[in-house]
């Protein structure tokens, strides 16, 4: 057993980067302690939700703005150019067939 102990060492920044196992942090002056306290205690993905007011006011950044013009735009093209004419296509396949039922059967 000691002699394993004397084979285990701290691994550098690099290594405990590439590394994808499980490490055994060294002290309480870990980089995870560290971002602990400099992201307000938790790690992990942050989400910034935004509304209206935000975007229509003086408060939202202008990059946010161009953002939800561009994707308020991209929705709208979508709805003009594919969702419209799928759904012209499908009424004008409705009436093509009632107007042959109708022609054919008299109903």
């Amino acid at each position: 057993m000691e002699q394993e102990e004397g084979k285990v060492r701290v691994m550098s920044r690099q290594e405990r980067n590439d590394y994808d196992g499980v490490t055994i942090e060294e002290g309480s002056n870990s980089d995870y302690e560290q971002s602990k306290t400099d992201f307000g205690g938790y790690r992990g993905v942050r989400i910034h939700t935004l509304n209206w007011q935000d975007l229509l006011s003086s408060r939202g950044n202008w990059w946010q703005r161009a953002l939800m013009i561009a994707g308020v735009a991209a929705v709208l093209a979508f709805l003009f150019f594919v969702a419209l004419p799928v759904i012209l296509v499908l009424v004008g396949v409705g009436v093509a067939v009632w107007l042959v039922l109708r022609l054919f059967l008299g109903r």
